[in-house]
């Protein structure tokens, strides 16, 4: 990924921390800082950029101590910051769910599918596109860059990472084929040994 000249890293995060191409001048500092922290990397200028946007500036300060602690090749770590502070589970659920399942489908048929699990996903990809894990195109198609669709994929995985059986959500084929070839007879005892969604 092609990093931003320091000027430029600035106005683009300042498009989204405050829709405005510079800086409220009391958050300046801490605007620089969080700039230099995210490496010049347009995604995580953008990304927490929408987290901070009507941020009070503890909660900036909050955020520049977390970021001063992930090594500056660790692009998800920084991203996953806006995930983290997702206010609930149920978003948390939506975001992976589209990392895994509907990239590229309609909004409105992954809305509809959403809502009779319960999530009200009405709000719930609003909240996602206000913090920039994933974009609406032209044709009502949920997008998201393939670094943030990769950092779902891996909280996922990281839930168990040696026993995929386990994991709530699969999205990798040989993952899906394993459970499938080992829990050959789907019934109910079965549903559970492989903790299948």
């Amino acid at each position: 990924m092609k990093e931003l000249e320091e000027n430029e890293s600035l106005e683009l995060f300042s498009w989204y921390a405050f829709r405005q191409p510079i800086p409220m001048k009391k958050f300046n500092k801490l605007s620089r800082n969080v700039v230099a922290y995210c490496g010049g990397l347009p995604l995580a200028l953008e990304v927490l950029g929408s987290y901070l946007f009507e941020r009070t500036k503890e909660e900036w300060i909050t955020v520049l101590s977390k970021l001063k602690r992930i090594p500056n090749d660790q692009v998800q770590q920084k991203m996953r910051i806006s995930y983290d502070a997702l206010m609930d589970d149920t978003e948390k659920d939506i975001f992976l769910d589209i990392c895994c399942f509907f990239i590229g489908k309609d909004r409105a048929y992954v809305t509809e599918l959403l809502n009779g699990c319960g999530f009200h996903a009405d709000i719930g990809i609003a909240v996602l596109v206000e913090r920039s894990l994933v974009k609406i195109e032209k044709n009502n198609k949920l997008v998201m860059h393939d670094l943030i669709r990769d950092m779902g994929r891996e909280i996922v995985r990281e839930s168990s990472p040696r026993e995929p059986g386990k994991c709530s959500r699969l999205s990798f084929h040989e993952d899906v084929r394993h459970i499938l070839t080992t829990c050959k007879n789907f019934n109910n005892s079965d549903k559970k040994k492989c903790n299948k969604k």
